[in-house]
C-alpha cells in the first residue's frame, strides 16, 4: 500500500524529530565514535523520548541526557565484550575470515614454532621466558620465531 502524502504541517513529536535528528546523530557520533552506532543511538533515544514527549518541559535536555546514557551503556557493553574476547576468545562464527585463516596457519606450524609464536604474541613473554617454558636456549627461541614468522608470512600473502 503506497504511503499517503499529506500537506498538513508537522506537529509535536514529529516536528521535533525532524528538526533534531541530525544534531542527535552528530552528538551520538562524537560520543560513540562510529556513524552506524550513532544512528542506532539516536533512534533509540527518540524511541525513549516519544512516549514522554508531551509531558516534558525540556525535551532537548531529555534527548541529550538519554543519548549520553545510551552511549555510555554501549561503551560499557563494548568493553565487556572486548574483555570476554580477551579472556575466552570469540564465539564460533564471530571470527573474521582473516582471523580464521591465521588460526589455520598457526595449526599447521610444528608445535615448538607455534608455541613460540603463541607465547610471544598472545602472552607477551620475552625470549628468555619462552626459553624457560620450553626448556631450550634463547637462541633456539629466536630461530624458531624467525622460521615461524617466515612460514606465516608466506601462507598469508
Amino acid at each position: 500500500m503506497p504511503e499517503r502524502l499529506t500537506t498538513e504541517p508537522m506537529r509535536g513529536f514529529e516536528a521535533f524529530y525532524v528538526a533534531n535528528y541530525s544534531d542527535a546523530v552528530r552528538l551520538a557520533g562524537f560520543l560513540s565514535g562510529a556513524r552506524a552506532a550513532a544512528e542506532d543511538l539516536a533512534q533509540e533515544a527518540f524511541v525513549r523520548l516519544q512516549p514522554r514527549f508531551d509531558d516534558l518541559e525540556r525535551p532537548h535536555a531529555y534527548l541529550r541526557t538519554t543519548l549520553v546514557n545510551l552511549a555510555r551503556n554501549r561503551h560499557r557493553a563494548d568493553q565487556r565484550e572486548t574483555l570476554r574476547l580477551v579472556r575466552h576468545g570469540p564465539e564460533p562464527g564471530q571470527v573474521s575470515e582473516r582471523a580464521a585463516e591465521l588460526d589455520a596457519t598457526l595449526r599447521r606450524l610444528p608445535y615448538r614454532e607455534r608455541a613460540v609464536i603463541v607465547l610471544r604474541y598472545w602472552l607477551g613473554l620475552s625470549e628468555a621466558e619462552i626459553a624457560e617454558h620450553l626448556g631450550c636456549r634463547s637462541g633456539t627461541v629466536k630461530s624458531r620465531h624467525s622460521r615461524a614468522l617466515t612460514k606465516i608470512r608466506k601462507e598469508l600473502t
